[in-house]
């Protein structure tokens, strides 16, 4: 039982946590994963990111269903992902509620405006963290900056990029 116990008070950590929506909360499962209980190494919580990043659907419960398997097996995911959605489940119902109320007061506006730029800078983080990690030749850095490039630039939807990058990986990195 310790194991599944560790995976819901982390997962339900991270859920309670993530505020700025799911790559916001990367940096938090990074830590509890590779930092606090060493179930992955900083490599396998690399692959695991982008293998989540390359499927459909939000980030973070794949990211807790894929660590909870690997830690737990399939009761170790059930754990991980219902420990993930239930502080959100609960408090985007709370904060629902709340908003749709009082929207209209200023300070609620001015909540809004300060918690707003904590998302970016969270964002950057996780950015400035997995970078290293995953660049680490020229040839990846030219995979990135094209991807950026396309994405960002050209407006083409990303995942036609990953699929691009995944095939070029499969092709050019045996």
């Amino acid at each position: 039982m310790g194991i599944y116990w560790s995976l819901i008070v982390s997962f339900f950590k991270t859920g309670l946590f993530a505020y700025g929506g799911g790559p916001a909360i990367i940096p938090l499962v990074e830590k509890e994963a590779v930092n606090n209980y060493h179930w992955l190494t900083q490599q396998e919580f690399t692959d695991v990111l982008a293998m989540a990043n390359a499927l459909p659907g939000p980030i973070a419960t794949k990211m807790a269903l894929c660590i909870g398997l690997r830690v737990g097996g399939p009761w170790g995911a059930v754990a991980a992902l219902t420990a993930h959605l239930l502080p959100s489940t609960i408090l985007i119902l709370i904060m629902t509620t709340l908003y749709y109320r009082y929207r209209d007061i200023p300070s609620v506006h001015g909540v809004m405006k300060g918690v707003r730029p904590v998302v970016i800078a969270i964002l950057l983080v996780t950015v400035a963290q997995l970078a290293p990690k995953a660049i680490f030749t020229w040839d990846t850095l030219i995979i990135a900056a094209v991807c950026f490039v396309v994405v960002y630039f050209l407006n083409i939807h990303p995942i036609y990029t990953i699929i691009a990058a995944g095939l070029f990986g499969l092709f050019f990195y045996r």
